[in-house]
């Protein structure tokens, strides 16, 4: 749907939600911690600082636009270019969206912030939250995600098992393995020591499979290592199948822009949607995009 949205992005194909909407309340790149993994952008604004970061207002003008011109949906998302708990009203647009058509509401977050009374109000206004801890100890949590000051794995860990204590939704914790980082026998054993207490609806383990762009290249953990890794988890941790890409061929330009800039994907998976074009139709594309926009990583090289 061609229209002028700044914060709204997809539907995206979610393996495991359908037509995702996401609604993005966070300036690129803002967020609680610069995440080696990061596939939108190294934080350039690493802050814990609560605040309004972009007008409430200008989201819920866009999501009544999107419903009022026929938009269609699975489930509305906070996720994209940062932490959307940072955004001071978070819970208020969950609820707005909800009881203005949303099927259902997700909030994905990182979970350094749930330990705040505030923001676990806020979070409980979803259908769905789902929640990152990938690391076992603070050692392993500061090299891997590189936090705000004030940002600690204990007070993570604790905020999510608070929220379990309210919330009577659905918690899925997502556990992001790196190979040589979080990935020892010894680590898994702790990390789903630590998850057991949160006693989450599901676990999902996932590893780097669209580009790093917080500047490291991070090889995949390969599927056979995630599937030995499940059975240690309480409830036992799902393997996502390969995400589903949308066929870029034939996104509208600006549409196509508002996905790969919160959603990059390697150059390769770009070219499979473009397998049966005319020769030279995906470099004209690709130079064509670049020109409205000055982030080069868009297309980003395979790993």
């Amino acid at each position: 749907m061609a229209a002028p949205f700044r914060h709204l992005f997809g539907p995206v194909p979610s393996r495991r939600l359908g037509r995702s909407l996401g609604l993005d309340l966070i300036p690129l790149k803002t967020c609680t911690q610069n995440c080696v993994f990061c596939q939108v952008a190294p934080t350039d604004a690493l802050t814990a600082e609560r605040r309004e970061w972009v007008p409430t207002d200008e989201i819920l003008a866009e999501w009544d636009h999107w419903k009022t011109s026929g938009g269609t949906e699975d489930i509305v998302t906070l996720s994209g270019s940062g932490e959307p708990t940072l955004h001071a009203r978070f819970g208020e647009i969950l609820r707005r969206v909800r009881r203005t058509g949303a099927p259902k509401t997700a909030l994905f977050t990182n979970g350094t912030l749930l330990h705040l009374p505030e923001v676990r109000r806020g979070a409980a206004e979803a259908d769905l939250v789902k929640i990152t801890l990938s690391a076992p100890d603070e050692g392993t949590f500061r090299r891997l995600h590189r936090p705000a000051s004030g940002i600690t794995l204990a007070n993570l860990v604790e905020g999510a098992r608070l929220f379990r204590a309210e919330y009577p939704g659905t918690i899925w914790l997502e556990v992001m393995l790196l190979p040589g980082w979080n990935d020892s026998p010894a680590q898994l054993r702790a990390l789903a020591a630590l998850a057991r207490t949160i006693r989450p609806d599901a676990i999902d383990l996932n590893t780097a499979i669209r580009p790093p762009l917080a500047g490291l290249r991070i090889p995949p953990l390969s599927p056979e290592a995630l599937a030995a890794a499940a059975p240690l988890f309480d409830p036992p941790a799902r393997v996502p199948p390969p995400p589903r890409e949308p066929d870029y061929r034939l996104m509208p330009d600006d549409d196509l822009l508002r996905l790969l800039v919160r959603h990059p994907v390697s150059l390769d998976s770009v070219r499979r949607a473009y397998a049966a074009a005319p020769a030279g139709e995906l470099p004209s594309r690709i130079a064509r995009l670049r020109l409205r926009t000055e982030a080069g990583h868009l297309c980003a090289p395979a790993p």
